[in-house]
């Protein structure tokens, strides 16, 4: 179940609920603030988390707001958020003799012998996402195929690479592509988009089998739909 709360104080963001066992926050790239919640959480319980966060939802909903209407691109330094699994995660850059990215639950820390050099911190960032992406796409790939085996929906070949226009596509030789950027999003959109792209292997269009093949796998989707038609995929990828 999703629904929205406007708060005083002008933050207005919207709730999911699952049955994840934590509270959390996300702030997508068009700024919309998300906070993901286990079933049954109290409205009382999520205020409070937005009220002690309110400082920190506020700076970086106001950042990217402001990169928004400058089209300024995404800052490789301390501080800074990137998305990484629908989490807006937070840089920690340091200097390190050996070159490393880890992403945890809150930061994405860096270790680079110059942190300061951003077109270094760039980089290796996003080598560290396309391998991320290679490794977990096609993890969730395989499985969501082998969950719906019955309906013969393996594809000949699986490709994952950076695309600037489409978060995933399928060929007419049931070739599938998908986006490394959706290594970003959380697990739902990308949930969305192999499932989508699996059900073009029976119907190469949007026609009415499609959409009913599509409902079959995925009861929900005209709302995860709705949802990415908001997102901006250039916002995503790394310049």
């Amino acid at each position: 179940m999703k629904f929205e709360i406007k708060q005083p104080e002008t933050i207005d963001f919207k709730i999911v609920y699952s049955k994840r066992r934590t509270l959390g926050i996300s702030i997508l790239p068009d700024a919309t603030v998300i906070v993901r919640a286990p079933l049954r959480t109290s409205q009382a319980a999520i205020e409070r988390l937005i009220a002690n966060k309110r400082t920190w939802i506020n700076k970086h909903v106001e950042n990217i707001k402001k990169r928004i209407e400058t089209s300024t691109p995404l800052s490789f330094s301390n501080g800074y958020l990137h998305l990484f699994k629908g989490k807006s995660l937070e840089l920690n850059i340091f200097e390190s003799k050996k070159r490393f990215v880890t992403f945890n639950d809150k930061t994405i820390d860096i270790g680079v012998e110059k942190p300061e050099n951003e077109t270094v911190v760039r980089k290796m960032l996003k080598q560290a996402y396309k391998t991320e992406a290679e490794k977990v796409l096609s993890e969730m790939f395989y499985e969501i195929i082998n969950c719906y085996k019955n309906y013969n929906s393996k594809p000949k070949e699986l490709v994952i690479k950076t695309m600037k226009r489409q978060w995933g596509s399928c060929s007419t030789k049931n070739k599938i592509t998908l986006n490394s950027e959706l290594i970003k999003l959380d697990e739902k959109y990308i949930r969305y988009v192999i499932i989508h792209e699996l059900c073009h292997l029976q119907h190469h269009n949007h026609g009415k089998l499609f959409y009913r093949l599509l409902s079959e796998f995925y009861d929900d989707w005209k709302t995860i739909r709705k949802e990415m038609r908001g997102f901006t995929i250039q916002r995503f990828v790394n310049p």
